[in-house]
């Protein structure tokens, strides 16, 4: 084959493995923000007490169901997840190992998961067996076009005062994206509980909005599978 038609070749069947390579390596992690012993640590190192004060772009709900007893020394992958706009909404993703249920929370016709029956936490509690989060997409208020958004995941004592506060907003016809919010940790819990509050509105809707475009990807990024 001659020399320059091979290199075509070989640009050919690269052009069609462009597609696949996200599916072969590990997904992005610099991008989450712990709030391990109620202090906010953020991907680049530095941390704080709080409040943390951030622009809301967007979220999703995000439930996991894991099997046996955690273990933070060996974390396993969930058996069962699910990524959704809305909560009524969500169902096992196709790429979950183990789904439990056609549909999380049901409907008229199919209904809710049993692992997500309240009561149903293998540990004898009041609680689900799986867990209802909602992870937001933020940025610091003082972002600029070169931010890259984070990840705060808001957890299950949290999401009530989380879904009240965009009720709110919404209630007065506003965004999340379009004001500054305070997000701190509730002193009275003993593990990490978020609450939110409204800080004031901002000038800068044209940016924030195209940061959300930005961040959609790592917003709606699936658990990496492999323990």
């Amino acid at each position: 084959m001659p020399k320059d038609k091979a290199v075509l070749n070989v640009q050919e069947q690269l052009r069609k493995e462009l597609d696949t390579l996200k599916d072969r390596v590990e997904p992005p992690s610099g991008y989450m923000i712990s709030t391990k012993g109620k202090v906010f640590t953020l991907p680049d190192g530095s941390s704080s007490d709080g409040p943390l004060i951030c622009v809301v772009l967007d979220w999703v709900t995000a439930n996991s169901y894991f099997e046996g007893i955690y273990n933070p020394k060996d974390p396993q992958p969930p058996a069962c997840f699910a990524i959704a706009d809305k909560p009524a909404e969500a169902a096992p993703s196709k790429h979950a190992p183990k789904p439990q249920h056609s549909s999380c929370c049901g409907d008229a016709d199919t209904p809710t998961c049993p692992k997500n029956e309240w009561r149903s936490d293998p540990g004898g509690g009041a609680g689900k067996a799986c867990k209802n989060t909602r992870r937001l997409l933020i940025v610091p208020h003082d972002a600029t076009e070169k931010t890259q958004p984070w990840i705060i995941s808001v957890s299950p004592t949290g999401l009530k005062h989380f879904d009240k506060y965009v009720n709110m907003l919404a209630d007065v016809g506003t965004h999340p994206l379009e004001v500054v919010t305070e997000i701190s940790f509730e002193a009275s819990e003993a593990y990490p509980s978020l609450r939110f509050a409204l800080d004031t509105k901002h000038d800068n809707v044209n940016l924030m909005w195209k940061l959300k475009g930005i961040g959609q990807e790592i917003l709606r990024q699936e658990p990496r599978l492999e323990s």
